[in-house]
């Protein structure tokens, strides 16, 4: 699992950075660390996948979206979803949780 986490970390503390926009980088690295568990957890998807950097960023989305919304963060919310060019559908964590693959 090191390994894992060494081979995704910085790639999704960065993602997380930057969506989050948050200034805290113990609260950018302690959802980083959620989401690669959870990613740690799908990793049978995560290496079928041809595209893993889409299923990644997938991934990234739903937790960031849970996470500014269990924060309250509705207008960074709102912006992300203006400029993302997937559908919500694609990325809701609850969506996620609820699928078997992505």
């Amino acid at each position: 699992m090191k390994e894992f986490i060494s081979s995704y970390y910085h790639q999704v503390f960065n993602s997380v950075e930057q969506l989050t926009q948050l200034g805290d980088a113990r609260e950018i690295d302690i959802l980083t660390r959620e989401i690669l568990s959870d990613l740690w957890e799908r990793k049978e998807q995560l290496d079928a996948d041809p595209r893993k950097g889409v299923y990644i960023i997938k991934v990234v989305l739903g937790h960031v979206f849970s996470y500014l919304k269990a924060h309250g963060e509705m207008a960074k919310m709102e912006h992300l979803q203006k400029i993302l060019l997937i559908h919500p559908g694609y990325y809701l964590l609850t969506k996620l949780k609820n699928e078997d693959s992505i």
